[in-house]
């Protein structure tokens, strides 16, 4: 059995109200789709023996979303602020000998292999741009390091501007985040995960 490099931290909010440019309904639409988002990328994440998976959010809304899926909830504790959540987890989730890093969930496409990759052959602590660059998908820390996340808007640049290096794999599905009409459409072109794809055929 392969010992885990990193614990992964994934936050995972209700998402009501949230991507506002996903032009594909209601509220309570997109709601579903970010979770089914959210499903897809974690199953991807946790089937990699080099992480172990800790989901950041309310125990209590994301039992459902999580069943069957192999990784721990750990509390958000960032009153409001991501990075602040990001912090906090990863002092709890923190083991001698290993690195913390962050994965945002709105990667429907993720592909195991791609993470197996990305966690084999990184170096130093680095990051992943989403596919606009300007954004960041994935944030590493080894062992040794500190996280100090800057998640947000321009957060590739906030990211390398702390010393982080941007990682040279260019697999899609690392990447292709969904935050608008247009990035949903990438991404069911290039192939979504099951739950995505469900959800995603419903509104057709």
């Amino acid at each position: 059995m392969t010992t885990p490099r990193y614990a992964l931290l994934i936050p995972v909010k209700d998402g009501s109200g949230a991507k506002s440019r996903l032009g594909v309904g209601s509220a309570a639409v997109r709601a579903r789709l970010m979770a089914a988002f959210a499903r897809d990328a974690i199953t991807a994440a946790a089937a990699c023996d080099l992480v172990s998976v800790h989901v950041v959010g309310d125990a209590g809304g994301l039992t459902e979303l999580l069943a069957g899926v192999d990784c721990q909830i750990v509390p958000d504790e960032g009153e409001g602020d991501l990075n602040r959540a990001l912090v906090r987890a990863a002092a709890r989730v923190a083991a001698p000998g290993a690195g913390i890093a962050v994965m945002l969930a709105d990667l429907p496409c993720l592909r195991t292999d791609d993470v197996r990759s990305l966690f084999a052959s990184a170096v130093g602590r680095c990051f992943v741009p989403d596919a606009s660059g300007t954004g960041t998908t994935f944030l590493l820390a080894p062992a040794g390091t500190e996280l100090d996340p800057h998640f947000g808007v321009g957060s590739a640049q906030a990211h390398a501007g702390t010393g982080a290096a941007a990682v040279a794999l260019d697999h899609v599905s690392l990447r292709l985040d969904v935050d608008t009409t247009e990035d949903l459409t990438a991404a069911l072109q290039f192939g979504v995960g099951a739950r995505t794809a469900e959800v995603a055929a419903s509104l057709t």
